[in-house]
């Protein structure tokens, strides 16, 4: 049992590893300018200001502007403004901080790594920059960068659990299991009731089949964060694992009921489900999946896989069909819908998406997609 689990169990882990490292990294160098608005950028500009009484008035207005562009949502053009503001005090270390962190939020981690190094330049001890740079290299897979970053974040602030849970993160990543492990402990020494650090560190026990001390690890995560439906997740994982059956499907049962909404929660069950061999369970949270998250397009395209093999060529085609629509340069599902639309002897419409399969798959330099679409057109004409 252990073995058909490891098979999802590494992308499993290290997506919800990852994902212990919050996106509001990149808030905490506004941490201290406001003690109403925590982890917000709103109060950047007014301790910019605080900061440097003798700021000129142009700079003050620019750092206001750009503040409300930001609270707007409007990223773009406030780094607009933050970039004027910069080249009028280029030594302000918080104006590329808070550029870096708006950069991030819209994804854009090699810019936000960039802008977090020269705040660094400016101000290297500062922690909190040196952990919105972990947080991006992280992003940007850079897992060694990002451990010598988030490495230096935690030893400049000692007490900063999330320095920890990102190094931990970014070791395992790494696959340095034992260093991993240490960050965790650390993390939990900082704050004993991090329910993430726990949960981190039994998946990474887990990995290293440290089986009653992942589990106790696991656990302990559960009782501080019962209703965390990751956690139940990562918990209903182990379990299965090491071959407790019906415990790990419970807790599975109790993540779903947690996150009914939640599509990214429902596809990881899925994914489970899958490596357990129960392709009619994977099929029903595949379809919750999809049905949360409409964009989740690897959900329906492992719900239609599923409808295929199982000789549902009509609710196959009907989910490739939507698979295609959201993503019209996908090969194989342009492939997979001819399949299906053959076998309900549907020889035309087959044809056709064989031959859009045909060109993609040329197009693509994939000589293994291509010649699986030339069997099947030769077996068309005969």
């Amino acid at each position: 049992m252990y073995k058909k689990t490891v098979s999802i169990f590494s992308s499993l882990v290290v997506a919800t590893i990852t994902a212990t490292v919050p996106s509001i990294a990149y808030g905490v160098t506004c941490q201290e300018t406001s003690r109403i608005n925590t982890y917000t950028f709103s109060g950047c500009g007014v301790k910019l200001l605080a900061q440097n009484q003798s700021v000129s008035s142009n700079l003050d207005k620019l750092l206001r502007q750009g503040r409300t562009l930001a609270d707007a949502g409007k990223y773009q053009k406030a780094i607009a403004i933050y970039q004027q503001a910069a080249r009028l005090d280029p030594k302000n270390a918080q104006i590329y901080s808070g550029i870096g962190y708006l950069e991030a939020l819209q994804g854009n981690f090699q810019a936000a790594s960039q802008f977090y190094q020269q705040a660094i330049a400016i101000e290297p001890h500062k922690a909190d920059f040196q952990y919105g740079l972990g947080y991006s290299l992280a992003k940007l897979e850079n897992y060694q960068a990002a451990v010598e970053a988030y490495r230096r974040a935690s030893l400049l602030d000692r007490n900063n659990v999330n320095a920890h849970l990102g190094l931990g993160a970014a070791l395992f990543r790494l696959e340095r299991y034992n260093e991993a492990i240490v960050a965790y402990q650390v993390a939990i020494r900082s704050n004993s009731n991090n329910a993430e650090a726990y949960a981190s560190m039994g998946l990474t026990l887990l990995k290293q089949e440290r089986f009653p001390e992942a589990l106790e690890a696991l656990r302990e995560a559960v009782r501080l964060s019962p209703r965390d439906a990751g956690v139940q997740i990562k918990l209903g994982t182990a379990l299965l694992s090491i071959g407790d059956i019906n415990g790990g499907l419970a807790a599975l049962e109790v993540a779903s009921r947690l996150g009914p909404r939640n599509g990214e929660i429902q596809f990881q069950i899925a994914e489970i489900y899958q490596a357990q061999n129960n392709p009619q369970a994977a099929l029903k949270f595949y379809q919750r999946a999809a049905y949360a998250n409409p964009d989740l397009v690897e959900a329906r395209f492992a719900a239609a896989e599923i409808l295929l093999e199982s000789q549902d060529y009509l609710q196959a085609i009907i989910m490739y069909r939507q698979v295609i629509k959201k993503n019209p340069d996908n090969a194989d599902a342009h492939y997979k819908m001819g399949l299906a639309l053959h076998r309900r002897e549907r020889v035309r419409e087959a044809r056709k998406s064989f031959e859009t399969a045909l060109k993609l798959f040329e197009k693509q330099n994939n000589y293994e997609g291509k010649e699986k679409v030339e069997t099947i057109m030769k077996e068309l004409e005969d």
